[in-house]
């Protein structure tokens, strides 16, 4: 059959008005069964597809498709939060003919993710796009959303909750045994290995914690023989990163070292470890940071891996429009893949 057929050849196949097609097409009320199958079996046969496009502008004269972003505030603690927030932005121009409304919501702790996501289930809104730092909040967000049949969709980062959720993000852990295999390639098995983390009020971060454990677990698996030393190092969120007397003892052992940092702050490494002159280092990082960039084209770090954050901004605010128009999920959980950069291809960033 024509694939160009429309609603107006629908009705006229099946003998009844175009509102009648209308609303079988929306699963409303209004028609009887009979009617509604003879509807079903010429939308079937003739391959009818709804211009989703054609209707969307329709219905934005009407109706604007209201979601609510529920991210950290982007200061010198969360400045790879400016990143996400480009890509929610840019999806947000294209969409904007098409009747989209993105309101903002930030916060900085567990204290006020809590106050703002109260206030954004008292707003009319259509769809939640947020974050799970802190699973207490996040279960108590999800569930009122849900008794409000609200989607909520996660960024960054997944963890278990009470209820399924949709989650666009990179599996941690995997980027964890990644950043272990790389770094074994420079260090060795005789090298020393350190991993520095990001610590809150609540302990550490979630994926940070995700990624030390893929780390030690590429080791652990694939190296049962022998002892592989790994030192921990957590860092206040809002506090300067130094080094301890005995991080400095580590520090001076002549065997070579590899650094893993499961967060944005690798550009803070180098400066350290000019400072005690430390050499015979490799560091592996995490996101596209200007900073962290710089250094890696100085031969600072050495591998920045890339979980694409302008891209799960960008593909969060359009996955959910997509589901909340056509009522089609498909593109609400999305593992980006462990993509790694290296001087030789960060220039085309």
């Amino acid at each position: 059959m024509n694939e160009l057929i429309g609603i107006k050849q629908i009705a006229k196949l099946a003998k009844v008005s175009i509102g009648t097609v209308d609303r079988v097409l929306h699963d409303r009320p209004g028609v009887s069964k009979t009617t509604r199958e003879k509807i079903l079996a010429i939308i079937k046969e003739t391959g009818y597809k709804k211009n989703a496009v054609a209707s969307r502008l329709n219905l934005a004269a009407r109706k604007k498709v209201k979601i609510a972003v529920l991210i950290p505030e982007a200061t010198s603690n969360w400045s790879y939060w400016e990143v996400p927030k480009k890509g929610i932005d840019d999806a947000v121009e294209e969409l904007s003919d098409l009747g989209i409304l993105v309101t903002y919501f930030y916060f900085t702790g567990p204290d006020s993710f809590e106050s703002q996501a109260k206030l954004v289930l008292k707003k009319d809104i259509d769809g939640i796009i947020t974050v799970p730092f802190f699973k207490e909040e996040s279960n108590c967000l999800l569930g009122n959303a849900k008794k409000n049949k609200i989607p909520v969709l996660f960024l960054d980062t997944e963890i278990q909750l009470d209820d399924p959720a949709f989650f666009i993000r990179q599996n941690s852990y995997d980027a964890g045994r990644v950043a272990g295999r790389l770094l074994h390639g420079l260090v060795g098995e005789e090298g020393l290995y350190f991993v520095f983390n990001i610590i809150t009020d609540r302990g550490m971060h979630v994926n940070n914690e995700q990624r030390e454990n893929g780390f030690r677990e590429f080791f652990k698996t694939n190296f049962k023989d022998t002892p592989i030393t790994i030192i921990t190092i957590n860092h206040p969120i809002g506090g300067a990163l130094g080094i301890n007397d005995e991080l400095e003892k580590w520090f001076k052992d002549k065997r070579p070292k590899g650094i893993f940092v499961t967060n944005a702050r690798s550009y803070l490494i180098p400066k350290i470890l000019e400072a005690h002159k430390v050499s015979n280092v490799s560091v592996v990082g995490f996101d596209l940071h200007k900073d962290n960039l710089e250094c890696l084209r100085n031969n600072e770090i050495h591998f920045l891996i890339n979980q694409k954050p302008e891209f799960q901004g960008y593909t969060a605010i359009k996955s959910m429009f997509k589901y909340l128009t056509e009522d089609d999920s498909s593109d609400l959980n999305i593992d980006i893949p462990v993509e790694i950069i290296v001087k030789e291809n960060c220039q085309a960033l």
